[in-house]
């Protein structure tokens, strides 16, 4: 009875080789399980990142669909354009802005897209024509920002890169928004939108 115990057991040595095998083979494998986590790691940055982009270009994308052509009165009391074009930043008056609470104001909305410092931003006020003192309320939608230009595009395919047009360029009407960022880690992305009718 004894002796059939002891067969049935595992010698010290043959617990110490069988450690020392999983221990090289644990050696042999953690290089690879750790380059699959990094590999992991920068796969799932890079659809974040993927995902913010496409966030942000549909913001842009919506709210252009939605341009008015109603001016407004700035801080100041002076009449501005409906769209407003200047060192690569563009601000316009939209339509459709939503009023769950039923309040008594208006469905439009001014914003502006620029970038500031390296991060692409969204800003819009609460009142269309401004009072003084009324500050914007800011929301960063892409960060790591190297570059943002956006300007009308003639049909000579002519980029223009302030509007309202100075008086040499006014005959030559937009026929489409282009804008394009610079994103680090993805380069240069370009859209082109449709400006629609009887907004300029």
């Amino acid at each position: 009875m004894n002796n059939r115990l002891k067969q049935a057991g595992f010698t010290l040595f043959e617990m110490v080789v069988a450690v020392g095998i999983f221990a090289v083979m644990g050696a042999i494998a953690y290089p690879g399980l750790t380059q699959m986590a990094k590999t992991g790691q920068a796969v799932s940055e890079s659809n974040l990142r993927i995902s913010e982009l496409q966030f942000a270009v549909a913001y842009i994308n919506r709210d252009w669909l939605q341009v008015s052509p109603r001016k407004i009165r700035n801080r100041y009391g002076d009449e501005e354009s409906n769209i407003l074009i200047e060192d690569n930043s563009i601000t316009f008056t939209r339509g459709g802005r939503s009023n769950l609470l039923q309040q008594k104001r208006s469905s439009l909305q001014r914003v502006t897209y620029s970038l500031v410092g390296k991060n692409l931003t969204r800003q819009h006020w609460l009142s269309l024509d401004q009072g003084i003192g009324e500050e914007a309320f800011s929301t960063v939608l892409l960060k790591n920002v190297n570059d943002f230009e956006i300007g009308f595009i003639d049909s000579s395919e002519k980029i223009i890169e302030t509007w309202p047009a100075t008086q040499e360029i006014e005959s030559q009407k937009p026929i489409a928004l282009s804008f394009s960022i610079d994103l680090d880690g993805f380069g240069l992305i370009n859209r082109i939108l449709e400006v629609p009718e009887g907004v300029l």
